[in-house]
């Protein structure tokens, strides 16, 4: 199989291009972490990104260097809901039509934020993969092109501008933890990184309820596999595209599973001592660290919070589970 590769992944375009509608997001010292850990951690604060999660650069790249034919008849894509919210907003900014299929159980807020757009939403499939089934049949009924979070070297090159920005923070961070659903963003991180530090470590961490790509690399082979209810539900998804998969054989150093339990500590953690709320696919990063799922002792270590859109009833579940575990 053959992955992306600098050959067809240029942050450095893509940021030239984005970096008008985009919000430069901050590199935060979390001393608290960094003492845990016996590291020096950073936390890239991409879930303060407009739209509340680092999908819009992806979506921006892509839409932005359309035809004007495929312009003219507008997109459509399959989303959990932050993929959808970047190409509502990429849409806005270049004039183009949008169509979302969204699961059946995405979360109530994600549908919320999307209806701002004006755009049309459609609710299908129960899960993430079935949902992109439905927008790839409708794509080809109805002569759309078909966005994909992840698997388009356009969406990953507008992904990777996030290392441009941590390296420019950060010159030498010698890990990088990343959220992994379908691969886009590590890839697109990982490709970039490496050109400018082969030295750096790239990790990434999904849950043990969507452990897609974990499997797959722990197989040596692409599988689908099955996925249970999840917080990470921006990490959820049964496949694994096999270019994504190579992608990351190559330019991944390793990959960890966090519990559903490790998430939710992330979260409360997060919010109780860095006082900022980010979702569950969010959280994974800091799940590691807390968990000792990773080792980084007299390490430089950067964590990006990728999204913030959690639904305000799962906050509530997770406070209120909190305090009866405090009562007890």
């Amino acid at each position: 199989m053959i992955g992306y590769s600098p050959q067809n992944i240029s942050a450095k375009k893509a940021y030239r291009l984005i970096k008008k509608y985009i919000r430069v997001t901050p590199l935060e010292p979390c001393r608290l972490l960094s003492q845990l850990t016996g590291g020096q951690v950073f936390l890239k604060m991409e879930h303060w990104q407009k739209t509340g999660s680092f999908k819009v650069r992806g979506a921006l790249n892509r839409l932005l260097n359309l035809s004007p034919a495929q312009r003219e008849h507008g997109v459509i894509a399959a989303s959990a809901g932050n993929h959808g919210l970047g190409v509502a907003m990429a849409g806005a900014i270049a004039g183009i039509k949008v169509r979302i299929v969204l699961p059946i159980n995405a979360a109530h807020t994600k549908v919320q934020m999307l209806g701002q757009y004006g755009i049309e939403i459609i609710q299908a499939g129960r899960d993430y993969d079935e949902a992109e089934d439905v927008a790839m049949q409708i794509a080809r009924d109805c002569q759309l092109t078909f966005i994909s979070g992840f698997d388009d070297p356009e969406v990953i090159s507008g992904q990777g501008t996030l290392a441009i920005e941590i390296f420019h923070d950060l010159p030498q961070p010698d890990v990088i933890l990343v959220p992994v659903g379908g691969g886009g963003l590590i890839s697109g991180i990982a490709i970039t990184a490496k050109q400018r530090s082969p030295a750096t470590t790239i990790i990434g961490v999904q849950s043990e309820a969507s452990p897609a790509m974990y499997r797959a690399l722990q197989l040596n082979m692409v599988v689908e596999t099955p996925i249970e209810e999840t917080i990470a539900d921006g990490l959820a998804g049964r496949l694994v595209s096999p270019t994504i998969f190579a992608t990351i054989q190559h330019y991944v150093d390793d990959m960890v599973l966090v519990s559903e339990q490790d998430i939710v500590a992330a979260i409360l953690w997060l919010l109780q001592y860095h006082h900022t709320l980010v979702e569950g696919a969010a959280a994974v990063g800091v799940a590691a660290l807390l968990s000792r799922k990773i080792n980084i002792e007299g390490k430089n270590c950067v964590v990006i919070l990728t999204g913030r859109n959690i639904d305000i009833d799962r906050v509530k579940d997770i406070l209120n589970h909190a305090a009866l575990n405090r009562k007890d």
